[in-house]
């Protein structure tokens, strides 16, 4: 058993306010809790989006209430997350927020893009943008990413690519990375370890926004994650109702869990397989997202097992129960409360 800093992760969805059908602050952060995490960003695509600093202010108000962990509450891009037109940056910024996005509905129109990524500049704010159109295509995420990238360049903006998909979107990254610019990305578990194959098997369980895609892009992905071109691992958790996910494939919503599974799902993946050590998959955890974020690590930490085979089973602590990973075969687990023991071994993260 070790011990490591709390994770961080910078993709989560507690859909407070509005959607407390699929899930709520309270439940979505018992979750991250139980996954290891003591940090989290959750996205603004609630109802009503969180576009203006009352609103925003208004959720922190719920988080102090009802979180169980801390959250870094994002505020939207463009009002309304439209994609019309920008938010107040400004007046976002004295309300405290430190990340703008629209998640999973980023503007098309890149002059409203590069808009908002010169007020964030100024404001010296995160962008995190959901590279994907209407499409869903391999093209659609690999157009984004190079108007972001190019973009990043012209304005100076910290902007942060999330759940990156594609071998291209990896390569240009890698570039953006090599040149200097201020980018940075992110994969997803699920990515990292599962292909379009998965639909056959768990259908709407395992659609989600970028979709899985071609075992070449997996292991591009895994690369990237092992190099160092991608930095941080964030899960996009994302809960739906059952009988959203229950329609049909066309009809249900992208998304699946992820905040409970992701550290047996890396470990099988990265660490078993030989690909990188320990360490190097905890600082994807830590280290890697604070950097992107420009914030110290956790004072809290959490406890692993690092070794032996879990079977992983639905969600404990979400509400929803949209996953593929009911029967995986990860590796290692974090630890609850009543398996902590003395033998206990503080494992030290690079800076």
């Amino acid at each position: 058993m070790i011990t490591a800093p709390a994770f961080i992760d910078l993709h989560v969805h507690l859909r407070e306010p509005g959607q407390t059908h699929k899930g709520d602050i309270a439940h979505e952060t018992r979750a991250a809790v139980a996954g290891g995490f003591g940090t989290i960003v959750a996205m603004p695509n609630t109802t009503p989006a969180i576009d203006t600093p009352e609103r925003f202010l208004a959720v922190q108000k719920l988080l102090k209430e009802k979180a169980a962990c801390h959250v870094i509450q994002s505020a939207c891009m463009t009002k309304h997350r439209a994609g019309l037109e920008p938010t107040d940056v400004l007046a976002l910024k004295k309300a405290g927020v430190t990340v703008l996005s629209d998640d999973g509905s980023t503007t098309q129109d890149d002059g409203v893009m590069k808009e908002v990524a010169a007020r964030a500049a100024e404001a010296g704010l995160l962008l995190v943008d959901h590279c994907e159109d209407m499409s869903c295509t391999r093209q659609g995420e690999i157009r984004l990413v190079e108007r972001d990238i190019r973009i990043a360049q012209e304005t100076g903006v910290r902007i942060h690519l999330q759940h990156l998909s594609t071998r291209e979107a990896v390569a240009l990254l890698a570039d953006a990375r090599k040149d200097g610019l201020r980018v940075s990305g992110e994969a997803t578990p699920h990515h990292l370890a599962l292909t379009k194959a998965a639909l056959k098997t768990w259908g709407t369980n395992a659609k989600m926004a970028p979709p899985l895609r071609e075992e070449a892009d997996r292991q591009a992905l895994i690369q990237a994650v092992v190099s160092g071109v991608i930095t941080a691992i964030a899960t996009d958790h994302a809960p739906h109702s059952m009988a959203e996910k229950a329609k049909s494939f066309d009809q249900a919503p992208n998304g699946i869990l992820g905040l409970e599974s992701a550290f047996a799902v890396c470990n099988k993946i990265l660490v078993y397989s030989g690909e990188m050590t320990l360490l190097e998959l905890i600082n994807r955890f830590t280290t890697g997202p604070a950097e992107i974020l420009g914030i110290p690590l956790p004072k809290k930490m959490v406890a692993i097992v690092p070794e032996g085979e879990r079977i992983l089973d639905e969600p404990e602590y979400s509400i929803a129960k949209n996953c593929p990973w009911k029967g995986f075969a990860g590796w290692g687990h974090v630890c609850r409360r009543d398996e902590l023991s003395d033998s206990i071994t503080k494992i030290v993260i690079q800076d």
